[in-house]
């Protein structure tokens, strides 16, 4: 989570496909996901991930394991109200009074009573949300 707060406050914009590095401050979901975990597994952990690139789809399918007791740095999938296979990625917060708190990287036009949003932020939605579609925990490889 450190490293998704440090994007947050560096005021990183949106960009799909953007995986810069945290001084360059653009970036997508899923290059946020990727960057954060690299920063914390080389600095922190005796572990490495299994992959160098990943997309939404890659993180759903290969690289997690569903979750229903997320922890904070976990990963939220979500996508549109009416399918069930998630098009974007977040990091888990917290969850206080119904409503769960993530960090994620996205761009969004403003809507009445929602401002615009370009970039890191975090936000919450109520956990009865239907862009909710699982919570996973990474699979990382045990170094030698």
């Amino acid at each position: 989570m450190f490293f998704a707060k440090r994007y947050r406050d560096s005021q990183t914009e949106y960009e799909f496909g953007g995986q810069d590095e945290l001084r360059a401050i653009k970036i997508d979901c899923s290059g946020l996901i990727v960057n954060c975990y690299r920063y914390a597994v080389r600095e922190y952990t005796e572990y490495t991930l299994p992959f160098f690139d990943a997309s939404v789809k890659d993180f759903f399918l290969k690289y997690s394991v569903i979750t229903n007791n997320p922890n904070p740095g976990d990963l939220i999938f979500m996508g549109d109200e009416d399918t069930d296979f998630p098009t974007h990625i977040a990091f888990y917060v917290k969850t206080v009074d119904d409503n769960i708190y993530f960090i994620d990287s996205t761009k969004k036009e403003a809507m009445e009573g929602h401002p615009s949003i370009n970039g890191v932020t975090e936000r919450f939605y109520n956990k009865n949300d239907k862009r909710f579609k699982s919570f996973a925990k990474i699979k990382l490889l045990k170094n030698r």
